[in-house]
C-alpha cells in the first residue's frame, strides 16, 4: 500500500479532521507511517491531494478526505486551529448547543493571539477574532467531540456573551431573542456579568434582547443606565429604538 493511503488511513483512524503542516498530528501521523525514502513531504501531499485523499484548503493546511461521510465543518475548523488555543463559538457553538436550527455559512473561532487570515471550507466561511490572553484563559470553553472529532466549545453562556460583544461575530442575530428563553435563570445570572465585564454597548444589547425575548432583567442590568447609543448591528442604524437601554435595533 502506498504511502499516501497509510498516511489517510491512519488519520482517519485517529479522527484527524485536517493535515496541518505545522500541527503535531501531521508529526505523529508520518512518526507512525513514516516517508518512503525519495518521497517528500510535499510530494506525498501533493500525491494525497491529487489522488483525492486531502483536500488543500490554504498554504500548510489540508481536510482529510472521508469517502464515507462529511467531516462537520466546526470540527474542521476546531482542527484547523489545533496546533493554537482556541475555540468555536457563536452561531456553530449554539449549533451544537441545539439552540438554533439554521445553515451556518460562517464558523467563528477565537483565539488568544493575532488572529489569521480566513479560509473557506467549501460555502463556508471560517474567520478568526482575537482575544486577550486573560479573558481568553478565563472564559468558559473546553473540550468535546462531535461525531468522534475533538472540538474546542464555547459554553451557551460565552457563545451569547461573544456576539454581543462584537456582533459581527455572529450570523443569525436576529434569533437571540429566540436563543435567550431557553437559558436557565444562572445562566442569564452568568450571561449579564459577563456582558458587564466585556463592555457597556453589551450589557445595553442584553437588556434590549431580554425586553425583547420577554425574560426578567437580572439585578446587574436593572441599574444599567446607558450614557450613549449601542447598536445591535453596528453599521446598521435603522430599526426601532430603545429609550430604556438606549439600543438601535
Amino acid at each position: 500500500m502506498s504511502t499516501a493511503s497509510d498516511l489517510h488511513r491512519w488519520l482517519l483512524s485517529n479522527h484527524i479532521p485536517v493535515v496541518n503542516m505545522h500541527g503535531r498530528e501531521w508529526v505523529l501521523a508520518q512518526a507512525a507511517v513514516g516517508l518512503r525514502s525519495g518521497v517528500t513531504q510535499e510530494k506525498c501531499l501533493a500525491r494525497m491531494v491529487e489522488t483525492g485523499l486531502l483536500r488543500h484548503v490554504r498554504r500548510g493546511l489540508y481536510v482529510v478526505v472521508d469517502p464515507a461521510r462529511e467531516t462537520p465543518p466546526a470540527a474542521v475548523a476546531s482542527g484547523a486551529f489545533a496546533h493554537m488555543d482556541h475555540y468555536v463559538t457563536t452561531d456553530a457553538a449554539l449549533a451544537i448547543h441545539r439552540l438554533i436550527d439554521q445553515p451556518i455559512p460562517v464558523i467563528t473561532v477565537i483565539v488568544p493571539r493575532t488572529r489569521p487570515a480566513s479560509f473557506r471550507l467549501g460555502t463556508t466561511l471560517v474567520r478568526a477574532f482575537e482575544m486577550p490572553r486573560d479573558r481568553f484563559n478565563a472564559a468558559d470553553h473546553y473540550a468535546t467531540t462531535l461525531e468522534g472529532f475533538s472540538v474546542q466549545l464555547a459554553s451557551r453562556v460565552l457563545a451569547v456573551a461573544d456576539a454581543l460583544e462584537d456582533p459581527r461575530r455572529m450570523t443569525h442575530l436576529s434569533l437571540l431573542p429566540e436563543i435567550l428563553p431557553a437559558l436557565d435563570a444562572d445562566e442569564i445570572d452568568r450571561l449579564a456579568a459577563a456582558a458587564l465585564a466585556r463592555s457597556r454597548a453589551a450589557a445595553q444589547r442584553l437588556g434590549y434582547l431580554l425586553d425583547d425575548a420577554g425574560v426578567s432583567i437580572p439585578a446587574g442590568l436593572t441599574s444599567l443606565a446607558p450614557t450613549s447609543v449601542a447598536y445591535l448591528r453596528p453599521g446598521h442604524r435603522s430599526g426601532s429604538f430603545s429609550t430604556r437601554w438606549r439600543v438601535h435595533g
